[in-house]
């Protein structure tokens, strides 16, 4: 499986992986429901990790769900929605949806969140 570049690390370190949920796995069962495409990316060098959930709507509807490095507190959420569920990029998105735990939050407080986790992680890995 091809490696890619982390966003925290800069390291071509980063691996996707297929999501199988069985019934061991109750809280990435929580996070994502029913039956839908995932993935979890991680960095073998700093641990930054996120999940993606792809969910397709029998209307054509599009959403996918990322869940910012797992296993920290509050939960790291935004979600795209998307009329388009073949091509994946920024253009395919009609709206966004940022979220602190289950409370919305805006854009830039999400970011600055997400950035200020990613800065522990490099220092970690820089030392």
């Amino acid at each position: 499986m091809e490696k890619i570049k982390c966003k925290t690390c800069g390291c071509d370190s980063l691996m996707p992986m297929q999501v199988i949920i069985d019934d061991e796995h109750d809280e990435i069962d929580e996070l994502i429901g029913d039956e839908q495409e995932s993935r979890f990316y991680s960095c073998q060098v700093c641990g930054d990790n996120w999940l993606s959930v792809k969910e397709k709507s029998a209307d054509g509807e599009c959403t996918i769900t990322f869940v910012h490095q797992m296993g920290t507190s509050p939960v790291l959420k935004r979600v795209a929605h998307m009329s388009n569920h073949v091509v994946i990029s920024e253009e395919s998105v009609e709206e966004w949806e940022y979220y602190l735990g289950d409370e919305p939050v805006p854009e830039e407080r999400w970011y600055d969140k997400l950035s200020d986790r990613r800065d522990v992680l490099k220092s970690v890995c820089m030392n």
